[in-house]
């Protein structure tokens, strides 16, 4: 999806709060990288918390992209591959 670069401003990692977070996890579940399947994180439901529920989906995210480590950190890298 078409993000702007401009949401995504610093690096997310676990324990990490903010309307970023909320984002991203909205660009992992509409493409397939479902946060949550129900509840905080689902579709429709995001979250402003990044936990190890958004950290795993970013890993699957990651690996599929061949974005390396795959280990749900979201950095330069992967900020760039979102917003691409």
């Amino acid at each position: 999806p078409q993000v702007s670069a401009s949401i995504f401003t610093r690096n997310i990692t676990l324990g990490t709060q903010g309307n970023d977070v909320k984002e991203l996890q909205k660009i992992l579940n509409s493409l397939g990288y479902r946060v949550s399947q129900s509840g905080s994180g689902s579709p429709g439901n995001e979250s402003t918390y990044f936990g190890p529920a958004s950290r795993a989906a970013l890993a699957k995210y990651q690996k599929a992209n061949n974005i390396s480590p795959a280990e749900g950190y979201f950095g330069p890298v992967t900020r760039t591959k979102v917003t691409e």
